[in-house]
């Protein structure tokens, strides 16, 4: 009895030493702020990873500046593409096909050939929101273009200018030394009345293209910059919207970042309006109130936003848990760059801080899977798992956790199968 007893201690302990060493391999200095909340690192060595994507299997690809790797389900990685003139800002998966949104172009890979052609080329992408977010819905590759400027106009000479999305009359204002108009290349001034002709390929919006007819189309436009988005379970699109800098000519102030549902067919206001606010509110400014840059507004009151974050350039990254599988129903996760804060929002709109991933934390995307939100940190090298274990009285542990408790049931009930056939022959 007594060697069974010992037995069971240094089980026991093995058993907590093992879990102590994985949670202390598996994690940085995270301050878990949701007690309910674990988030665990599921790859590491990931620095300066831009995005990622799984297939059907649960192979798992990772993009970095040039380069496409594959991580299969038994851990081994191979390159599928390496390339120095790409500039990997996005991927996404879709029926063994690899969408990339690289440099100014968005190219389909074929995983079965190995191939790759461009599906969309010459994305106005060239100012100071390059990224381009790919999203997938009803057999359409949504992708969003950023605007090249932070409020309609070049500051410096040689930066790029805006595309527009619709023939816009121009109020004629001109900012800056160089008195550079809306639209309008550095130092090109714009006149009254002054039109500009729209393109589907245009600056600050959301374009679709369709896999089935290869048709470009405009979704929808006046969105300054898209930094995360995702499909709620009423299959609406929720993203991240930018707001404008105080750093340039036209000096924007107090703006902030949002949460938007993003509907087809509608203009959002950039750069005339900020989260539903026209720019000559009080709000964005400490003095005289700002002109607008264009005559013929779509709108006179653009659609407001879900919610308006308390800080500017700060939002990255957002997923929605679908399903309420770990959350309720429709809640996202969104992350801020800026404090290193993850929270969580509930379709009730409150918004949550549930874990400070630190001041080194650099999110670049969020996606929700099975085992709950995976999140790909390019400052730290690693993709975590996100999930809340008390919800629905779930019990989640790590595979690592089970397999050892698993291991220990089955060494257990062999020591007492044996010490009763010990017994057994004693007694006979």
């Amino acid at each position: 009895m007594k060697r069974f007893i010992k037995f069971l201690l240094a089980a026991l302990i093995i058993v907590s030493i093992s879990f102590g060493i994985y949670k202390f391999k598996n994690s940085y200095d995270f301050k878990i702020i949701n007690k309910d909340i674990n988030l665990s690192i599921k790859v590491k060595g990931l620095k300066d990873a831009r995005s990622f994507d799984f297939d059907d299997e649960g192979n798992l690809y990772i993009a970095f500046e040039d380069t496409l790797k594959i991580i299969n389900k038994n851990g081994n990685n191979d390159v599928i593409i390496k390339d120095s003139k790409f500039d990997i800002l996005d991927i996404l998966y879709y029926k063994n096909k690899l969408y990339i949104a690289t440099d100014n172009r968005i190219l389909e890979y074929d995983l079965t050939t190995n191939n790759y052609k461009e599906i969309v080329i010459n994305i106005p992408n060239q100012g100071m929101n390059k990224k381009v977010n790919l999203l997938l819905k009803d057999d359409k590759l949504y992708f969003a273009i950023g605007s090249n400027t932070n409020d309609g106009i070049v500051n410096k000479k040689g930066e790029a200018f805006e595309i527009p999305t619709n023939n816009w009359i121009l109020v004629g204002d001109n900012y800056g030394e160089a008195k550079t108009g809306a639209f309008s290349p550095y130092s090109i001034s714009s006149e009254k009345g002054q039109t500009v002709e729209g393109k589907v390929l245009g600056n600050a919006a959301i374009i679709t293209y369709d896999l089935k007819t290869e048709e470009l189309s405009l979704f929808s436009h006046g969105i300054r910059n898209i930094a995360g988005w995702d499909i709620s379970s009423e299959d609406k699109i929720i993203a991240i919207v930018g707001g404008m800098l105080d750093t340039t000519v036209r000096g924007i102030k107090n703006d902030k970042d949002y949460i938007y549902e993003i509907n087809g067919d509608r203009w959002y206001g950039w750069p005339d309006y900020s989260g539903g606010d026209p720019i000559s509110s009080p709000r964005f400014t400490d003095g005289e109130p700002h002109k607008f840059l264009i005559k013929n507004h779509i709108s006179n009151n653009p659609d407001a936003p879900i919610y308006q974050y308390k800080d500017v350039a700060a939002l990255n990254g957002l997923a929605i848990d679908k399903e309420g599988k770990y959350f309720e129903k429709d809640t996202l996760i969104v992350s801020d760059n800026k404090s290193g804060d993850l929270y969580s929002m509930s379709p009730k709109g409150n918004l949550i801080a549930i874990v400070n991933l630190g001041d080194e934390s650099k999110i670049e995307k969020i996606k929700f899977c099975d085992e709950g939100f995976y999140i790909l940190d390019s400052g730290f090298g690693s993709l975590y798992t996100l999930n809340n274990s008390n919800f629905n009285k779930k019990f989640n542990l790590p595979y690592v956790i089970w397999a050892f408790i698993i291991t220990f049931i089955i060494i257990l009930i062999s020591v007492i199968l044996i010490k009763n056939k010990r017994n057994e022959k004693k007694v006979k």
